[in-house]
């Protein structure tokens, strides 16, 4: 049972034990420099996060010595702080061997699924399906909103992470939600990657030589001879990555299954039981990462619906997982993030959405 952030730690660190492992069988070290990026971008995040909220209670409260309030904050504050530590350091790990693993696939399986991944979305929408979202969306400022859509969604990984260790009140939400993220992360970005390894549209001509998708990326190089469109730089560098064998942080290329979808689709069903309108937004923003994955060519429609289905069976699992073995009860303000519900009404955790 996973009863505490060391415990999701202790799950992480297996996971990158595992990973560790299956490197070296083919030859490849994990790079220093990308754990002290990580941590860097993690202790970033909490910052950014932390900082401005100080300063709007500072503000607020305007206590006559600022440093002796804040310290007696910050020890009032001493739980929530030591149950986030493990939760951000098991973050702070795991991610670039998650990189590392990622740019490793070529390693472990050929690329020899794309082929199977297109037939499938023939077949469930009649044509390649960027065609039925090109109308709608072919215009450079769509395009280039959601290319920014598509890059803010790394706020998930990070302050995302961050949010859910520090505010988030309910202790068994936090665990349920980070041991689905890791088990995601591994399970369906390392394991079902690997094996249905399939490099996408974008790449599929530059890496399997098939010219099936220029039409799409050649309107997203005309798209952005007008407006910038962000994922453009990005896909250069991994494709440069890829051919010059990199392994470091944000390296490697995989379609099956879309990460960036899962963590949307996660986020969200952890998010409507904070706070209904909290969980609406994230159900927008998982449908424009959804399509914006096959409009600028990253994924196949499939990657996506395979992802939901996957993360959903992961988060039903999770909850057996960080089930204790007696019932408990929480305040409804701790189910809601304490946010806006001060109420001592209490509450059965299985109550909670599904």
């Amino acid at each position: 049972m996973i009863r505490s952030g060391w415990h999701v730690l202790a799950l992480a660190m297996a996971m990158i034990f595992a990973s560790f492992v299956a490197l070296k069988s083919v030859g490849v070290d994990l790079a220093p420099g990308s754990y002290v990026l990580n941590l860097q971008i993690v202790a970033l995040s909490v910052a950014m996060i932390l900082g401005p909220h100080c300063l709007l209670v500072l503000w607020r409260e305007r206590p006559p010595s600022p440093i002796r309030y804040c310290a007696q904050v910050i020890k009032e504050n001493k739980a929530t702080a030591l149950r986030a530590l493990p939760l951000l350091l098991a973050v702070a790990l795991f991610m670039p061997t998650f990189s590392a693993m990622k740019s490793a696939i070529p390693l472990f399986n050929e690329f020899a699924w794309d082929s199977e991944f297109i037939a499938w979305d023939a077949a469930i929408h009649g044509t390649d399906p960027w065609r039925l979202l090109q109308p709608v969306l072919g215009f450079p400022v769509a395009t280039a909103l959601l290319a920014l859509a598509y890059h803010v969604w790394v706020l998930l990984i990070y302050p995302g992470s961050v949010y859910f260790a520090v505010y988030v009140r309910d202790d068994r939400l936090v665990l349920r939600y980070f041991t689905a993220f890791f088990l995601i992360w591994f399970l369906l970005g390392i394991a079902l990657a690997t094996w249905l390894a399939s490099v996408g549209p974008v790449f599929l001509e530059p890496i399997l030589g098939d010219p099936r998708f220029l039409e799409q990326t050649g309107y997203l190089v005309r798209a952005n001879e007008v407006v910038p469109i962000m994922v453009l730089p990005v896909q250069e560098q991994l494709l440069a990555g890829y051919e010059a064998g990199l392994h470091g942080l944000g390296r490697g290329i995989t379609a099956m299954p879309s990460m960036h979808v899962a963590l949307a689709f996660l986020f969200w069903i952890a998010a409507r039981q904070i706070n209904q309108t909290f969980g609406r937004v994230m159900l927008g923003f998982m449908l424009i990462v959804l399509i914006g994955s096959v409009h600028l060519a990253y994924h196949y429609a499939v990657d996506g619906y395979v992802s939901v289905v996957l993360t959903l069976i992961v988060w039903k699992a999770s909850a057996l997982l960080t089930a204790d073995r007696q019932p408990m009860k929480f305040p409804r303000r701790h189910a809601r993030g304490g946010f806006g519900n001060d109420s001592d009404e209490y509450e059965e955790p299985g109550k909670l959405t599904e």
